[in-house]
């Protein structure tokens, strides 16, 4: 190499760092365009160059032909944009790649990903070894030049005896760059069939988006293997080893696309078989020991992800050690065999110790797990499929009867929820009914309802000013009316968090939290569940729909009840008015027992012209068109029926 060629041009240590920083677009989505579906694979050949100069032994200069590659990308619409992308993601992964040993593996993966969370995950995936190829031809300059160049024979001297040139010969040698390239351009092949082919398109692509986050983090694992300084080969083999498996998959997948019926995440087709023959694989599943236990059982295969609440195991655990012994549970985790790694068998084991029932490992049921979406309509909300000690399935979902009605729900049959749900007024008993509650709540329902004189008031919401504003003019209300008054406070939804607590409520105030919040929101979802599925409009189904309602959205919400008498149920803002106006109840005599009346009269005063419409999300419990994967962590999205009435 010339002596001019090697100092003249210092920037080409950053393979991509001639590009100007005034050609930095903004709008990501034209960028995102170029990467369908040449121009990927144009970047791909550009990785190949950079890979093949990093392993070369030959001390030649390809400066000129990775510029010329660089160029020809510049040229195409959008590409400066990429580039810089690439340039920026460079820069993260050598910090980990300089810092010997030193990079933060985490907050590398949490940059990059910010970088390109417009980007579709095929596109992070090519972007990501572009990037990471730039780092390590940088690298790979500075060792070949540390001789003949002072910049060079400098920055080499700062990595203080760190050998590069070692662990990037490492690389090579472990069959990782070939790896990397073949298993992303797999990735492509696989991502453009799913475009072309809409049929399976659902049923491919959780295990294609599984495949390519894999990818994706394997990439940043290895640029954080190589800054270490001890020996990488058997670490750089393993994730070659890794890619090499990932891209198998994909191949094997790949025959599937179009195929008429769904193909398994597993790779084989799901034959249709009957619901003993799937019970029977199930069985298979179970360790011969936990077998021995469901022998005549009636059985509740708890089926869920590994993102099953612990708040929903706890309120399990405390109804099944209530059963008497009726029936026994078995969890069945769902997980695609590509997602289960360390850190998913970490999170198995971590809720495996939790559970006081049979939890099966989820490698043994990947077989069954097509099977049971399929027959059993799994979605990703957790379901419980009764199944009697002959085999037979009394019910699909029992956790809503176990939610709503605990052990008196057992034989878990739609005639016992009909003869169970027979309660048609909505009163404070009622609501709190098998509702499990720790001994130090102070919360004494029967007490509760023997006197005509307290005002039990539940209320919820998140708006910290609204709920002190509420708990001063309910105490005032309740003072003038020379009522007793009991405030329990429930939280703001099972979806929306844990509320807020006593320390900023105030010392008088009952917090229900933990599980037995979780339960309370639960049971009143089981509740419109079963009145919606048998066409049950009773008043229980109107208040429970106002209550899931304005809370389930995480809205301000309060329900006034008086000895045995019906609750009446209200928004928050219609709670503040009807406290704030108590004076007026007070010269109409509703007072004292009468102050619960006084409410309802009120509310109906000030609500006759006012328009409140519910709006009511449930989690789907059944059968639905298909699932829907989440554009930025590719997990399966949660799904809800929706109910709305009026346009906002």
């Amino acid at each position: 190499m010339a002596a001019e060629a090697k100092t003249s041009h210092p920037s080409r240590y950053y393979s991509f760092d001639k590009l100007s920083q005034q050609t930095q677009m903004t709008n990501k989505t034209n960028s995102l365009q170029t990467l369908e579906p040449d121009v990927r694979r144009h970047l791909l050949d550009l990785v190949e160059s950079i890979f093949k100069f990093v392993v070369d032994s030959k001390d030649t200069d390809q400066s000129a032909e990775l510029d010329n590659m660089i160029s020809s990308l510049e040229r195409i619409q959008g590409m400066r944009q990429v580039l810089n992308d690439i340039r920026d993601i460079s820069c993260e992964m050598s910090c980990n790649l300089l810092a010997a040993g030193s990079g933060n593996l985490e907050k590398t993966r949490t940059a990059v990903l910010e970088r390109l969370r417009s980007y579709s995950w095929s596109a992070k995936v090519v972007i990501a070894i572009a990037a990471f190829a730039s780092s390590i031809g940088e690298l790979s300059m500075l060792v070949k030049h540390r001789d003949d160049d002072l910049m060079a024979k400098l920055l080499v001297k700062i990595l203080k005896g760190h050998s590069p040139k070692l662990d990037l010969n490492a690389l090579a040698e472990a069959g990782l760059t070939d790896g990397m390239l073949e298993v992303v351009r797999t990735n492509l092949k696989f991502s453009d069939s799913l475009k072309v082919q809409e049929s399976m398109k659902e049923a491919m692509l959780e295990f294609y988006l599984n495949a390519t986050k894999n990818i994706f983090d394997i990439v940043l694992q290895i640029s954080a293997v190589l800054s270490k300084r001890e020996d990488v080969h058997v670490e750089l083999k393993s994730f070659s080893a890794q890619l090499r498996d990932i891209s198998i998959q994909l191949q094997d997948n790949m025959k599937y696309i179009g195929a008429e019926k769904i193909s398994p995440l597993e790779y084989e087709e799901v034959s249709e078989i009957s619901t003993s023959e799937l019970i029977a694989k199930i069985k298979k599943c179970i360790e011969v020991q936990d077998s021995e236990k469901l022998r005549n059982k009636h059985v509740l295969f708890l089926i869920s992800d590994l993102n099953i609440s612990i708040e929903e195991i706890k309120v399990l655990e405390r109804l099944y050690e209530e059963n008497e012994g009726k029936y026994e549970i078995v969890w069945l985790p769902i997980v695609g065999s590509l997602a289960y790694d360390d850190k998913a068998e970490a999170r198995f084991l971590e809720l495996r110790q939790m559970m006081k029932w049979i939890a099966v490992f989820p490698p043994r049921i990947k077989e069954v797990i097509q099977y049971i979406k399929r027959d059993w309509h799994f979605i990703k909300e957790a379901i419980a499929v009764s199944v009697t000690e002959g085999g037979e399935i009394t019910c699909l979902n029992a956790l809503p009867m176990l939610w709503t009605w605990g052990k008196r729900a057992f034989p878990f049959t739609d005639e016992e929820w009909k003869k169970l749900d027979e309660r048609k007024t909505w009163t404070l008993d009622s609501l709190f009914d098998q509702l499990i509650l720790p001994g130090d709540s102070g919360i004494d329902i029967e007490s509760w309802t023997k006197s005509e004189a307290t005002l039990v008031c539940l209320f919820g919401g998140g708006d910290i000013s609204w709920n002190q504003e509420f708990i001063q003019k309910v105490n005032n209300a309740a003072q003038s009316a020379g009522v007793f008054l009991k405030l329990v406070y429930l939280g703001v939804g099972k979806n929306k968090g844990k509320g807020l607590t006593r320390n900023q409520l105030g010392r008088d105030i009952l917090v229900i939290q933990s599980e037995s919040q979780w339960q309370f929101w639960s049971r009143l979802e089981s509740i419109l569940y079963a009145k919606i599925r048998f066409g049950k409009k009773d008043e229980v189904m109107q208040e429970a729909l106002k209550v899931v309602g304005y809370g389930g959205n995480g809205e301000e919400w309060a329900m006034f009840s008086m000895g045995q008498g019906a609750m009446v149920t209200t928004s928050g803002k219609t709670a503040l008015t009807i406290m704030e106006h108590y004076q007026q109840m007070e010269r109409s005599g509703m007072i004292g027992v009468h102050f619960l009346e006084g409410i309802k009269k009120y509310k109906k005063l000030i609500t006759r012209d006012v328009h409140s419409c519910i709006n009511l999300h449930l989690p789907a419990m059944g059968q639905i068109p298909g699932i829907m994967i989440c554009p930025e962590c590719s997990k399966v999205m949660d799904v809800f029926y929706t109910y709305r009435c009026c346009p906002e």
